[in-house]
């Protein structure tokens, strides 16, 4: 039993490990200024061909969802489902926050790796 719970314990904190690289980064890059939060900022990013990447919560409406893939599809950006509202909300501050744009490349080529290890477990 015990062993059980130690062995839980170990895949959580290894799926927190990889969500906290992830938000590092993803602070590194607003301290940067590379980093616009919020659907209007996105939209708005991915129209003038500034934004590299699309993260958006796996919780966000379909309708925002439809219409932020749509946006970034038109831009040639890559969209990537991540975290929820909340986890991004506690890491920003905020009370939710449904989506996030990277403007840098090289933050890009660190995040896009830990995205899709942590959507492929």
């Amino acid at each position: 039993m015990v062993e059980k719970k130690k062995k839980e314990m170990v895949e959580k904190s290894s799926a927190s490990v990889k969500e906290k690289k992830v938000l590092n980064l993803l602070h590194l890059a607003r301290k940067a200024g590379k980093l616009q939060i919020g659907f209007d900022a996105c939209e708005r990013s991915c129209l003038r061909n500034r934004a590299k990447l699309v993260i958006f919560a796996e919780d966000i409406s379909k309708n925002n969802r439809r219409r932020i893939l749509f946006v970034a599809k038109n831009s040639n950006t890559k969209a990537i489902a991540f975290g929820t509202k909340l986890l991004f909300g506690e890491a920003f501050k905020a009370k939710e926050i449904g989506i996030i744009c990277v403007e840098d490349e090289n933050f890009v080529k660190g995040l896009i790796p830990l995205l899709t290890e942590s959507k492929g477990e």
